[in-house]
């Protein structure tokens, strides 16, 4: 399996990130605080110093941050993914924010040549740490297909 980049181990995120480890991925975390990326470690993640080292070599990057300005600021920001991010990604955010953020990102990822699939989350860090959450997905056909095998390693419902 290739490699996952996963951007936001909070609460959410960290064990969003150990399923998909456990399912086989190499998931490569990037975080802005210093004790989620060691339990990504522990997990068996491998930690990224910045979301555009995070990117490197991966062409699915999750993001799973607090509100739509740090969604943007992960991407297009100082040391964002954009930076490295390669043409044909898809870019699953699972982040809560505003349609209207969304539809900006989609705009400005497909610009670069990358793809979004938007897959808010609809239950609680209880339900990601037992890998069944619920996801409400918004792509494309063909992107979804890709994402989809990849949300069933987190979710039972999407």
């Amino acid at each position: 399996m290739g490699n996952i980049t996963f951007i936001g181990l909070g609460i959410m995120g960290l064990n969003m990130a150990g399923h998909l480890i456990k399912s086989g991925h190499r998931v490569v975390g990037f975080d802005v605080s210093e004790h989620a990326l060691s339990e990504h470690v522990k997990n068996g993640g491998v930690r990224a110093d910045s979301a555009a080292a995070a990117v490197v070599g991966s062409n699915i990057i999750i993001t799973m941050l607090p509100n739509g300005t740090i969604v943007r600021d992960a991407i297009f920001g100082v040391n964002g993914a954009i930076e490295a991010i390669e043409e044909n990604t898809i870019l699953i955010d699972m982040s809560t924010i505003h349609p209207f953020e969304t539809d900006e990102l989609r705009k400005d990822l497909k610009e670069r040549g990358v793809s979004m699939v938007d897959a808010p989350v609809g239950r609680t860090s209880v339900e990601a740490a037992m890998g069944t959450s619920l996801f409400m997905v918004g792509a494309q056909k063909s992107d979804f297909n890709i994402a989809a095998p990849i949300l069933e390693c987190m979710g039972d419902t999407i």
